[in-house]
């Protein structure tokens, strides 16, 4: 199983309560339909800081589990195609699409 995992911001403008309004009702239904050939699961974790801390950085950190890494590369060239634009045009809308950060995670748990 192969993990991305995307840092993402909201764009200027938009409060908390906006940006996750329009990823959960709006974005996360429209990527699900059209990646889901590719993916095993599609999570967002919606970031708030504990009290007395500072603002996180990102405001949600994104996950894409692929099943092998044969998937994964589908999944990319689709987004780099002109159908897949769809998914960036809808990121303009309420991500700072400028700061995403994306990495491969490798997953390890613990069962003590």
């Amino acid at each position: 199983m192969v993990k991305l995992i995307l840092l993402v911001k909201r764009k200027a403008g938009l409060t908390h309560e906006q940006f996750r309004a329009h990823y959960e009702n709006t974005h996360a239904p429209l990527a699900w339909s059209v990646l889901q050939p590719h993916l095993i699961r599609y999570t967002r974790n919606f970031l708030t800081p504990l009290p007395g801390q500072p603002e996180p950085p990102y405001d949600c950190v994104t996950e894409f589990w692929f099943p092998d890494h044969a998937a994964q590369n589908a999944c990319f060239a689709w987004t780099r195609s002109e159908e897949g634009q769809v998914l960036a045009r809808d990121e303009e809308n309420f991500m700072d699409r400028a700061s995403m950060r994306t990495w491969i995670a490798e997953e390890a748990s613990s069962h003590i």
